[in-house]
């Protein structure tokens, strides 16, 4: 890292992470932008046109709606946490360790059988014990925040790839988002 005078926006860089103010990403200076790669942390920071722009000179702009959705993602789990007051992993861990340790010795049965031996013993290492010993509530919610990501990620990109929108992530998130509100309506038997 070095200190630079050179407003940070237009700075050559790969990927460009406007985190703070709306709209700072406008038509009037979006063919400036040199990053390859806009990661939109804050809420709006490029203008509807600004993004034209960066599209058509091959930008790839990764949405607020998407990448903003970690911090209501965690935020619904905790609604949830204390809508049934019950901490995370206090209903499953014992059914989790008790099927982890069965699964240890299905596999040691498995390779006893197939070499004619009795003598093959699966020892768990000391991160496998660590780890099935119970994992943290954030543990548990660095998990599920994981898990939610990657499979938006991939619906965005599914959807893009169906719909041939190149590199337009924002209509895709836009398509997934309306998709899921008419299926739920539908689901509820509510018609449109």
């Amino acid at each position: 890292a070095k200190e630079t005078r050179e407003n940070l926006l237009f700075a050559d860089v790969d990927i460009l992470i406007p985190a703070a103010v709306e709209m700072q990403i406008s038509a009037n200076n979006a063919d400036k932008i040199k990053a390859k790669i806009i990661a939109e942390a804050a809420n709006g920071p490029v203008t509807p046109s600004a993004h034209e722009i960066l599209l058509s000179k091959n930008k790839l702009v990764i949405p607020d709606l998407f990448l903003n959705m970690g911090g209501v993602v965690v935020s619904y789990f905790e609604w949830l946490k204390n809508l049934n007051h019950v901490s995370y992993g206090k209903l499953t861990w014992k059914y989790e360790e008790e099927s982890n340790y069965l699964l240890l010795s299905s596999v040691e049965n498995s390779l006893n059988q197939f070499f004619h031996d009795d003598k093959i013993k699966i020892k768990p290492s000391e991160q496998y014990l660590n780890r099935i010993a119970g994992a943290s509530e954030k543990d548990i919610v660095h998990s599920g925040l994981t898990y939610t990501m990657e499979r938006s990620a991939k619906e965005l990109i599914g959807c893009a790839s169906e719909y041939n929108l190149g590199l337009n992530y924002r209509l895709a998130a836009y398509i997934v988002a309306i998709t899921k509100i008419v299926n739920a309506y539908s689901n509820g038997g509510i018609t449109m």
